[in-house]
């Protein structure tokens, strides 16, 4: 199946929605959450969760077979969407930050993904940051961050390990609600835009852990990406797979309309503040 291992991006940044897009797109998605995406107060935001809810709808569609009108969306107790009343069980995750929304989806096993823009942190020296997050990373991981010469190489470095992190505590279902330090990764080959990572190795409290493998890229060179896949049970052996960056026409083509279309929405999405400055946080 073509659809049955995808990674997609949207660049959220550059999307200026029109009157009409959004229209559209207030037809395609659940009441539930598109109040939820009314009560972000940035555009930014508003945008980015909309962008997720339309990549999560595609992909279901596409790799499911499922009718686009009978897709249901539902969360679980951590907060992570998954689809309602189907035998068919894709997995599915969405993360935003920075510039971008990214999906990754699987048929045959879970799977994590998350994102991070790569800047320094904001109002604080990259020293008192690294201070604050101690706690979170293991002595070798921060071996590895401090290895790097300039302090932008840790910072990239900082990151990259983060998105492991979430991409697979995301993947498990749990949230960030374990220690981190006792979930470690030892990466191997330096990440570049367009190339896929797959030599870093997971340890849990020590162990190696080779059931798991994590596809790591720059979908740019300030967008750092990294996919959890866990390999026991019903996993198929598949190629890594590059993300491909959609356009909204991309992100629309299949869709129906299955409620009426919100003018109050989107007259509330077109007038929502823009921020001056991106955070380094969800």
């Amino acid at each position: 199946m073509a659809f049955e291992n995808v990674r997609w991006a949207f660049n959220v940044c550059e999307w200026k929605p029109s009157k009409e897009e959004l229209l559209a797109a207030s037809s395609y998605i659940q009441p539930e959450e598109k109040d939820r995406i009314a009560r972000f107060i940035f555009q930014d935001d508003a945008k980015s969760s909309l962008i997720g809810r339309l990549l999560m709808k595609k992909f279901v569609h596409l790799s499911a077979n499922i009718p686009y009108e009978l897709i249901k969306l539902g969360r679980d107790d951590t907060g992570k969407p998954y689809l309602l009343e189907s035998k068919v069980l894709p997995s599915f995750n969405v993360s935003h930050q920075g510039d971008y929304t990214v999906l990754a989806g699987n048929l045959h096993t879970n799977v994590g993904v998350d994102i991070m823009k790569i800047e320094p942190p904001v109002n604080k020296n990259i020293p008192d940051f690294f201070r604050i997050m101690n706690r979170q990373f293991s002595r070798h991981e921060w071996s590895t961050i401090r290895s790097y010469p300039s302090e932008m190489q840790q910072v990239a470095c900082f990151y990259r390990m983060w998105c492991l992190k979430e991409s697979y505590v995301k993947n498990i279902g749990i949230g960030i609600t374990i220690p981190l330090d006792l979930i470690s990764f030892s990466v191997q080959t330096p990440l570049k835009v367009n190339g896929i990572v797959t030599d870093t190795k997971l340890y849990l409290n020590n162990v190696l852990r080779d059931d798991w493998i994590f596809e790591e890229t720059l979908l740019d060179e300030k967008h750092a990406v990294a996919v959890s896949l866990n390999t026991v049970g019903n996993y198929v052996t598949m190629e890594p797979q590059p993300f491909t960056l959609l356009s909204f026409e991309d992100l629309v083509r299949e869709a129906r309309p299955v409620y009426q279309s919100d003018a109050r929405f989107t007259e509330d999405m077109l007038i929502k503040k823009v921020k001056e400055f991106r955070t380094t946080g969800h």
